[in-house]
């Protein structure tokens, strides 16, 4: 989905004091509140499919579904949020977001026949929903945010949707000591309500341009194929972005892993108490944020192998050993890791991405991600149902697969290219597929 440029601000009048910009503190609190309410979402959901069927296969699948969905809807999110505008889209995602996790916290509770699979759906409309917001979000930051602090504002989400996470893992604790798994859910459903609130009261600096509406279902699919043609025109040839791509799926491919495991880790050496999987899962949170401290000795292309290595050595640890205190060195370690390999690749593709393709890019990322979650989280699944052992080895063999290939990729990594010559101009379209 291509930008276009930025509109001039209004000036105002002189001796007039300019009102102060919240634009940048309130999506970052939006966004911090989203990582708390998926901090507890995630949790309690894996928790209560745990319940349901006393299998990790079941959040497994969950996980495969969503990936499967965001896979579906990535393609054509960009020309939908283009025909609205950006507050509403992102509001009314926030709305259908706590109507959909009620609907999974009652269906937690009551237990009626068939709450597997209504879960299941749940979870697909959330993967669909989730993705589109994502897109409001990226078209609303273009138009809204000062490009002076545009790059703050990067540079701050992960931290506050991290530390959102990190809050929300420790509050299901607390949460689980006075209600069920079914009642927590419902803090999900109050987080989005203020999610909504928050973003519908952000200021609109100019009017934003839109496609028009008749015409978005219409041109979707060409405009999808003109922007992948023009895509992998420019990088033919170039395996070391196709490289990255793929490498940006293991570190969620990772996480997912975590998530699905660390509810049998808890089961098998805890007792299966709720409260210890929101702890585990918080340090494997810290360690994340800990590595956002270090980025300036962390962001280097020959560490990237070993990123991904300490996150397969943690894997073995974690379905090796019984030890809690070794358990919370392989998930602070597993976590610090990630956010370094994750952070560098996203820098990375970055660089590589032409002025005019770095939504596109994006799109290409998250199109990785989806695939590799729905290929790989079944065979997690397959063997996390054996025995926990098996879950995290086979974890651990699918980070093996990602070490090598970073050991490949930033061998042939070479300078972001200069500006071609000539690219490939993209075929025409509707003037209404803008």
């Amino acid at each position: 989905m291509a930008t276009a440029p930025l509109p001039a601000r209004d000036v105002p009048a002189a001796g007039t004091p300019a009102a102060p910009d919240r634009t940048v503190p309130v999506l970052l609190v939006s966004l911090a509140l989203l990582g708390i309410g998926m901090g507890v979402y995630l949790l309690a959901l894996g928790q209560l499919l745990y319940q349901l069927t006393g299998s990790p296969r079941a959040f497994a699948l969950a996980l495969t579904l969503q990936g499967a969905a965001a896979v579906c809807v990535l393609p054509f999110s960009g020309p939908l949020v283009d025909a609205l505008d950006s507050r509403h889209v992102h509001t009314a995602c926030s709305l259908v977001r706590a109507v959909t996790v009620a609907g999974l916290a009652v269906t937690g509770a009551t237990r009626p026949p068939g709450a597997v699979v209504l879960i299941g759906a749940g979870v697909v409309l959330l993967a669909f929903v989730d993705n589109v917001q994502r897109a409001a979000l990226f078209k609303y930051t273009a138009w809204h945010v000062d490009p002076a602090r545009r790059a703050r504002l990067n540079a701050l989400i992960n931290v506050a949707v991290q530390v959102g996470a990190l809050t929300g893992m420790a509050l299901l604790g607390l949460l689980l000591l006075v209600t069920s798994l079914a009642g927590a859910l419902l803090a999900d459903t109050a987080v989005a309500l203020a999610v909504a609130f928050l973003v519908r009261s952000l200021p609109a600096a100019a009017p934003e341009p839109r496609a028009p509406a008749a015409g978005v279902l219409r041109t979707a699919l060409p405009l999808a194929l003109r922007d992948w043609r023009a895509m992998f025109h420019r990088h033919r040839g170039d395996l070391t972005v196709l490289g990255v791509i793929v490498l940006c799926a293991a570190d969620f491919v990772f996480q997912s892993c975590v998530s699905t495991l660390v509810v049998p880790l808890v089961a098998e050496h805890y007792g299966g108490r709720g409260q210890y999987v929101s702890l585990l899962e918080a340090v494997f949170a810290l360690g994340m944020i800990a590595s956002s401290l270090f980025t300036r000795h962390t962001q280097r292309a020959a560490l990237l192998p070993l990123w991904c290595a300490l996150q397969g050595a943690a894997a073995v640890t974690l379905g090796l050993s019984a030890a809690p205190a070794v358990h919370l060195a392989a998930l602070f370690a597993a976590g610090f890791a990630n956010l370094s390999a994750l952070t560098w690749l996203l820098t990375h593709l970055q660089e590589r991405a032409g002025d005019g393709e770095k939504a596109k890019m994006a799109s290409l990322r998250m199109l990785s991600i989806g695939l590799a979650t729905t290929v790989l989280m079944p065979l997690v699944g397959h063997f996390a149902a054996l025995s926990l052992t098996a879950g995290f080895l086979s974890t651990a063999s699918v980070m093996l697969a990602f070490t090598a290939l970073a050991a490949v990729t930033t061998a042939r990594r070479r300078p972001p290219a200069a500006k071609p010559a000539r690219e490939l101009p993209p075929p025409a379209l509707p003037r209404s597929s803008r």
